[in-house]
């Protein structure tokens, strides 16, 4: 990183030359590539003002707090894709923790209710049919989703077979044999069973709320990190002017002080 100061002094006598001087200023700021660079503007009475520009290598110099390293310029694509993949590592490697931490923190939470989920509804699950088998008098093994759907709505196979004879659904009909067999011992804990399997489908629709949390939070995260990346690189580029007048009184003497770091 380089720093380029100009430098120069106004003694008694030449303030009203203090236009003269900007534009001495001006021609320092010009694009000339020199290890230093100075301009000398006469004035009466033998005085003359002296400008002068030097710049310093930063290498060896420590950074102070709010200066920006241009060595580590962040790379766009690496910050989009790190956070498309794990949201909050993009944000972490351009170096805003705190985001990296929030994004991380609702992945780590949307995945938890992910988990969460599957097992309140691998429980409920496992209730229902075991309610099945205690009123409804069916084996557990081996069936289908659509099996135990069917066993709600009608309360012996005898009956869901005649319906799927008068509407001619002949590939629908299930043998009626001690594997397939049910039959509740009474409407009202079929409709209870019913209503648990029903009340446990739409839990686990929620899953897929969930997930689309995940991928939004990815992608949410993907093009933050990316614009945090842009960001950055625009202050490393960015020109950073100080311009600033002192008055010494021991001296009686003004001084200008300009420095660009870039």
């Amino acid at each position: 990183m380089k720093m380029y100061r100009w430098l120069g002094s106004i003694y008694p006598g030449n303030r009203r030359q203090f236009l003269t001087i900007i534009v001495g200023f001006l021609f320092l700021l010009s694009p000339v590539k020199a290890q230093e660079k100075s301009i000398s503007i006469p004035f009466g009475d033998g005085y003359k003002f002296k400008l002068s520009q030097f710049w310093l290598e930063r290498d060896n110099i420590p950074l102070q707090e709010d200066e920006v390293d241009t060595r580590e310029r962040k790379s766009p694509s690496r910050a989009f894709f790190s956070s498309l993949i794990l949201p909050g590592t993009g944000e972490a490697y351009v170096g805003e923790k705190t985001q990296s931490k929030i994004f991380l923190a609702i992945e780590v939470v949307a995945w938890g209710l992910v988990v969460a989920n599957m097992i309140n509804v691998n429980m409920r699950q496992d209730d229902y049919k075991n309610f099945a088998v205690q009123h409804a008098f069916v084996e557990r093994s081996g069936k289908g989703d659509q099996y135990w759907i069917d066993i709600g709505k009608y309360d012996k196979i005898f009956e869901y077979n005649e319906q799927r004879i008068r509407e001619r659904d002949i590939d629908a009909l299930y043998p009626e044999n001690r594997f397939w067999f049910w039959s509740w011992d009474n409407t009202e804990n079929r409709f209870f069973y019913d209503s648990k399997r029903i009340e446990t489908r739409e839990i686990e629709q929620n899953r897929l709320y969930f997930f689309a949390a995940i991928a939004l939070n990815h992608l949410v995260s993907a093009i933050n990190a990316l614009r945090l990346a842009n960001s950055y690189n625009r202050k490393i580029d960015e020109l950073s002017i100080k311009f600033n007048i002192d008055y010494n009184p021991m001296y009686n003497q003004f001084s200008l002080s300009l420095q660009k770091s870039f």
